[in-house]
């Protein structure tokens, strides 16, 4: 608890040095978020669609015998 605590302090006091103000923050905070969740949904999507591919080829090799 105290780890995200002594997180969220650090990121504000590095805006401050920055000179943002706290709108300018929070936008910052916000695109952070939603970046490092696209990039994770198009990782885990890609994921996926390897492991479909994988059972697909599986299951086509298995009805060929």
């Amino acid at each position: 608890m105290w780890n995200i605590i002594n997180n969220k302090f650090k990121f504000h006091m590095f805006a401050i040095a920055l000179g943002l103000n706290p709108l300018e923050t929070i936008t910052i905070a916000i695109s952070a978020i939603v970046f490092i969740g696209a990039f994770t949904w198009v990782s885990i999507k890609g994921d996926l669609r390897e492991l479909a591919n994988e059972l697909i080829e599986d299951n086509n090799q298995e009805n060929n015998k």
